[in-house]
């Protein structure tokens, strides 16, 4: 993918970026909350639960405080920078374990989370937002959606199909951005205000469709500007199977501003 043509032109100037501060948000991405299968091969992307506790209690313990990914950009469009120490907690996808695994220990923190949706998979055991060839996923169920909701969990988009939008029709891209977000919020009551693109892909005409849809920002993965930040560009800080130890986790806590 070529950046030059993936990301938003540099003179664009609608208040959606800003030099004020580094290009990093501080935002982090986990996916799944679990062990990996004996069939998966694709195992990055997998955060065991004690781990994942271990984790959230030293963001804790640092005096991190929590928003949802709307809470943290609203507070970025009054103020013009993140709030001090704020941080957000994302994931990707929206399989089960998210419910059975990561919701119970952020529950019992108090921590509110951000989980972006693709809503035909809901309810399902699916491998549409898995990497080819993994193992079918059960997904979140409309009622436990409804559930965390209730609780500070903060439900964004990911498409309606997890289709990588740089690699389709226009036509497509808003069908697939336009209806999950009507699907969440016909589902939430609430406005759907933010989105993930799926892999992280993404061009400048991708994020002027999610933009004109209703959002206030949408996040890739590592393929947005690293001179500036742009709300519709913003990449995370993924928290992969091989980050072990504390030691790692502050490792990359360290990179995002404080």
């Amino acid at each position: 993918m070529s950046l030059s043509t993936e990301t938003w032109d540099s003179t664009r100037d609608n208040g959606k970026t800003s030099n004020s501060q580094p290009s990093v948000v501080p935002v982090i991405q986990y996916h799944m909350i679990d062990l990996p299968s004996p069939s998966s091969r694709v195992r990055g992307g997998f955060t065991p639960q004690q781990r994942f506790a271990k984790q959230m209690g030293h963001l804790i313990a640092r005096g991190y405080k929590f928003l949802t990914a709307s809470e943290l950009i609203e507070h970025y469009l009054q103020n013009g920078r993140f709030p001090p120490r704020g941080i957000t907690v994302t994931f990707d996808d929206g399989c089960r374990d998210n419910f059975t695994n990561a919701f119970p220990v952020l529950r019992e923190l108090g921590i509110k989370a951000t989980m972006f949706i693709v809503p035909s998979a809901m309810g399902q055991i699916s491998g549409i937002t898995l990497p080819e060839g993994e193992p079918p996923r059960p997904h979140l169920s409309r009622d436990e959606i409804l559930e965390m909701s209730k609780i500070g969990i903060e439900f964004g988009s990911h498409t309606m199909n997890h289709r990588l939008l740089n690699e389709i029709p226009m036509a497509d891209v808003k069908y697939e951005v336009e209806s999950s977000k009507r699907v969440l919020e016909d589902l939430l009551q609430t406005a759907c205000k933010t989105f993930a693109y799926p892999a992280g892909y993404y061009n400048a005409e991708v994020a002027r469709v999610v933009e004109s849809a209703g959002h206030i920002c949408a996040f890739s993965t590592v393929y947005g500007p690293t001179d500036r930040i742009d709300l519709f560009a913003m990449n995370r800080m993924e928290i992969l199977r091989r980050d072990r130890f504390i030691c790692h986790f502050a490792r990359k806590l360290n990179k995002l501003p404080r």
